[in-house]
């Protein structure tokens, strides 16, 4: 029997801030996540600035050159074989990153691939040489510059991406908002379940969940999740709360349940992220 492609965890060790990695790869060979098909349960975001090669995808192969950019979201298959010898940025980032309301264009729900103007590649170089710096700097205002900057080029992706199919998609917007709004208010409380965003939004389980997925490539338990995992995160970094405040806080009111779920998301123990920020 064939086996099933592996989807590859983010590595929250190997990341400054639990959530996003940046880095430069030059012409050699490339720090593969996996060899031949597989994904990721997290977002990577690739900028090439040199050399020529290709991506296999389950149904086609993509020639790549100078210019190009694509992003691949979590579960999307690849075969990153082909551009091991191409020159680039990399960008790994967890799901919370992603702006709470979608980028004008942008669902990020499938593999994005797009070529930059050339008189734009030069600002794309300086972004990511900037956000590769405050990854790895840990300087004042580190993270909130990252993230910022990844928002800009996220944001300058979804507009090379736009189309008219992608913009007609836009008619599920209003309710999406309206989901996450109420997940934004209410995602520390025991037991948000599906069902219950479904009443308050007056719609069917079944509407909320396409939406969900149409926009950010998620179910509605995975949003909430990362949105739950990013608020623990940030009180592990910034307040000595026990481990199982932190769980409860964050809607968690099974300490271990919590300590499993960080585990799985992080690659690594709540205390183990706590050490190493």
């Amino acid at each position: 029997m064939r086996s099933r492609p592996p989807l590859v965890p983010f590595r929250a060790r190997d990341s400054a801030f639990g959530s996003l990695r940046a880095y430069r790869r030059e012409a050699a060979r490339w720090p593969f996540h996996a060899a031949g098909m597989h994904g990721h349960r997290f977002y990577v975001l690739d900028y090439f600035d040199g050399g020529e090669g290709e991506l296999r995808l389950p149904r086609k192969t993509v020639k790549l050159g100078n210019g190009h950019v694509f992003l691949a979201p979590p579960g999307d298959l690849h075969d990153s074989g082909g551009i091991a010898r191409m020159r680039g940025w990399v960008v790994e980032f967890n799901a919370d990153l992603l702006p709470l309301q979608p980028v004008p264009g942008g669902r990020f729900s499938t593999l994005g691939l797009g070529t930059v103007p050339e008189a734009e590649r030069a600002s794309w170089a300086w972004r990511l040489e900037r956000l590769v710096a405050e990854v790895n700097g840990a300087r004042l205002g580190s993270l909130e510059a990252a993230r910022g900057l990844l928002q800009v080029l996220l944001v300058d992706l979804a507009r090379l991406l736009e189309s008219a199919p992608r913009a007609a998609s836009r008619s599920g917007l209003p309710l999406f908002r309206e989901v996450v709004g109420f997940i934004e208010r209410r995602y520390a409380e025991p037991g948000l379940s599906l069902a219950e965003i479904a009443r308050a939004a007056g719609r069917s389980p079944t509407r909320v969940t396409a939406v969900v997925r149409e926009q950010t490539g998620m179910t509605v338990l995975e949003w909430i999740t990362a949105r739950r995992m990013e608020e623990a995160r940030r009180r592990l970094r910034e307040t000595d709360e026990d481990i199982a405040i932190v769980a409860e806080r964050v809607g968690y009111g099974d300490a271990a349940y919590f300590a499993r779920v960080f585990r799985r998301v992080h690659g690594l123990s709540a205390r183990a992220f706590r050490k190493a920020e």
